[in-house]
């Protein structure tokens, strides 16, 4: 196992190359000039970010201002839930009646919020359905869930004469209620399951080693995290990656054991990528050990490189680090090779705040 020590001579930052922002292919900092599309694919290959699932995601998003509501899927709830369990309570007669799905549905997918609203499993995000009446209201319950977890339930009541129009009625407050409480944020979902809070619990320095904080993105997912991209306002091409996520394991006890496991990740997606686009040969280093000691604090990891050099097309660099604070994976990847990426690294490790291991992390961990 190759070992890095502090004494190593760091060279100065220089131009070199262009990378993606997250563990996900997402979109591509290319050439000034026009490339070809061999070119990209190379350029998407390099940066690629271990546990990558190799399918394209959607780029940067605006700000939480201007985005779209997610896709939502829309059933009942089961039959033994919180406003059957009310109703049966209740002095007056009451009594559940089914929940017709398809004009709510209809009512949702046509307010333009909302990219797709489907009676068919597959969305994270899910409206659960369900309706009581007596002689003079009918009561809904909307349990808003993320994965099959809850998060939230509006409890609407409207008059029995509303019934013609009870459909529009309901989109109209339901959809007044989530975009009031910012229900589809990182922050709500973080909230509301006692996860990480990437928005308010990571901190990261505006600027490092000549290199600006450009955006910090929270992902709408507590096992994806945060990445953080930063530019060098000199050279468009180099940028760094910082993405933080908790360890997908439960026994944290083995550190180089976890980082091996998002290193072999990292190798077998991209191998898997360059052979299934039959690009030009791939070349990664051996996982190099890191024990630094930077501001009184102590450092493990490892890095690798990789780069594609080819006659025919511009040659590719990328650099990984990988280390672990708390209980969760701190990666840097970097459009440069390693020995011009240990500055940068050096000096953001001591200065960064990741959140501890959240209550929600805690209890999916527990034996």
């Amino acid at each position: 196992m190759i070992k890095l020590q502090d004494k190593d001579v760091l060279p100065d930052l220089q131009n070199i190359h262009r990378q993606f922002p997250r563990r996900l292919v997402q979109s591509v900092f290319c050439f000034q000039r026009v490339m070809t599309l061999r070119t990209n694919i190379l350029a998407w290959l390099l940066i690629c970010l271990c546990g990558c699932s190799l399918a394209v995601q959607e780029p940067e998003l605006p700000s939480a201002t201007e985005i779209n509501l997610p896709a939502v899927g829309i059933f009942p709830q089961q039959p033994d839930n919180e406003l059957s369990d009310w109703c049966r309570q209740q002095a007056e007669s009451c009594h559940m009646t089914p929940t017709h799905l398809i004009g709510i549905a209809q009512q949702l997918q046509d307010s333009g919020g909302f990219p797709l609203v489907s009676e068919h499993p597959g969305a994270d995000y899910e409206f659960l359905l369900a309706r009581a009446r007596n002689d003079n209201h009918i009561f809904i319950h909307v349990l808003l869930a993320w994965q099959g977890l809850p998060l939230h339930t509006y409890k609407y009541q409207f008059e029995t004469a509303q019934t013609p129009f009870l459909d529009v009625a309901l989109t109209k407050a339901l959809l007044k209620d989530v975009k009031q409480d910012n229900a589809f944020s990182a922050s709500y979902l973080a909230k509301a399951l006692d996860a990480d809070n990437y928005t308010a619990d990571l901190w990261a320095p505006a600027q490092i080693a000549g290199f600006h904080l450009s955006h910090k993105r929270v992902y709408n997912d507590p096992f994806q995290g945060s990445a953080l991209t930063y530019k060098n306002p000199d050279f468009n091409s180099d940028k760094i990656e910082v993405s933080i996520y908790p360890i997908p394991a439960s026994d944290l006890s083995n550190r180089a054991a976890l980082i091996a496991e998002e290193t072999n990740k990292l190798r077998d997606n991209l191998f898997e990528f360059a052979r299934q686009h039959q690009l030009p040969p791939l070349t990664m280093t051996a996982d190099t050990s890191i024990n630094w000691t930077q501001q009184g604090l102590d450092f493990q990891g490892y890095y690798l490189d990789a780069s594609i050099i080819s006659a025919d097309s511009e040659p590719f660099y990328a650099a990984y680090f990988f280390f672990i604070q708390q209980d969760k994976i701190v990666k840097f990847t970097t459009t440069f090779p390693s020995d011009i990426a240990v500055n940068f690294v050096k000096q953001a490790l001591p200065q960064m705040q990741i959140p501890e291991e959240s209550a929600f992390m805690a209890r999916l961990r527990r034996p």
